[in-house]
Order: C-alpha cells, then sequence, then structure tokens
C-alpha cells in the first residue's frame, strides 16, 4: 500500500507540473499500470492470509490479468472494497459488543477485476514511442485519450485510499493516507456481524 500511495503521489506532481501534456500523461499512465499491479499483489496477499498459500499459476506473475484470473479460476472473489469507517449511529450497535466502528461500503467507487484490467491495458497504450506510420501527432493522440487516462486514474485512487478487503471472515481496512498523522495504515479487523 506505501508503494500504491507514493505512485498516487507522483501521479499528483505530474497532474500539476509544467512538463508538457504528452509527457505528463505518458508519466502518470506508467504509475498507473504499477498501482493496479499493486492492487492485484494486495488481493494475492488477502489470499495467502487466509489459506497460507498463493496459486501457484499466480506465484512470481506481475500481470494483473493473469493473477485475478488465477483466483477467479480459484472461485475466490477477493478485491478491496473502498469503505469509510464511521461511529454508528442509533440502532447499529450490537448487544454485548464494544463495536465502536462501522465499515461502510462505497458501491459507487468500487472496480472489479474485469475493469482493472481493462485500465490496465488502456494504459498500456502511453508506455511505447508513438508509431509515426499509425500516429502521426502526438497532440491528436493526447486528445483521443488523455480524458480516459486521468479519469481512470481518478477512479483508481478512489477504489483504493480507503477500502476494506477480507476473505472468508479474515479482514483488514487500509488508508493511504491517515487523517490524523498522513501515514499509510492497514489494520486487522474483526468480524462480530453481517
Amino acid at each position: 500500500m506505501w508503494a500504491i500511495r507514493t505512485r498516487f503521489e507522483t501521479i499528483q506532481t505530474l497532474k500539476s507540473s509544467t512538463l508538457n501534456n504528452f509527457s505528463r500523461a505518458e508519466s502518470a499512465a506508467f504509475h498507473g499500470r504499477k498501482i493496479v499491479e499493486g492492487i492485484a499483489f494486495a488481493c494475492l496477499v488477502a489470499y495467502e492470509n487466509h489459506f497460507q498459500n498463493i496459486p501457484k499459476e499466480a506465484k512470481g506473475k506481475w500481470n494483473p490479468a493473469v493473477i485475478f484470473k488465477e483466483l477467479k479460476k480459484k472461485k475466490v472473489d477477493v478485491i478491496p472494497s473502498p469503505s469509510v469507517l464511521r461511529l454508528p449511529i442509533a440502532g447499529e450497535s450490537l448487544p454485548n459488543t464494544k463495536i465502536n466502528k462501522i465499515i461502510e461500503g462505497i458501491p459507487e467507487n468500487r472496480i472489479t477485476h474485469e475493469q482493472l484490467i481493462e485500465m490496465y491495458n488502456r494504459m498500456h497504450v502511453w508506455l511505447h514511442e508513438l508509431n509515426p506510420y499509425t500516429h502521426s501527432e502526438k497532440s491528436t493522440f493526447y486528445d483521443q485519450k488523455y480524458q480516459t487516462l486521468w479519469d481512470d486514474l481518478d477512479g483508481l485512487y478512489k477504489f483504493i485510499e480507503k477500502h476494506f478487503i477480507s476473505i472468508n471472515g479474515k479482514a483488514f481496512y487500509c488508508v493511504l493516507f491517515d487523517s490524523v498523522d498522513n501515514g499509510t495504515k492497514v489494520f486487522p479487523l474483526d468480524k462480530i456481524s453481517d
């Protein structure tokens, strides 16, 4: 999660820099692809925390498509869920428990494995020198693709900034930028109720 956070910080720096638009975008796409790879690795960590191993076919792989497909083959749907921690409101406390926080999902910020792979592939087109026989002008390429790139990067940030990840009852809550000390934190959680 720390590596993902530093990539978002780099993207933010690029977004506000005075470099030319194309250079900013292709550099941001590079970091965006690595963020998707980091998310795939986080899914493997969650899998390993539950099963005490990782799928043999995913071991040592870096391509998110390969990792996500292996997890699906195992019929394990482990993916971060954008969420916030909040105080319980009236009626949410359980008798005889000391619940002091509720995890509330943010459905509009969710991204599926398939959508992550699509984003990863869209960012890939930025990472090669443009072939002059297919794209004669960098400015035309940029105009056609920049909005999707920045939307994808924004979507990834909302997806992973504060999230919950679990597998069969073992769960963690992560924040990339803690509101108290600005640190990146991962907290183990105990399940009390559905």
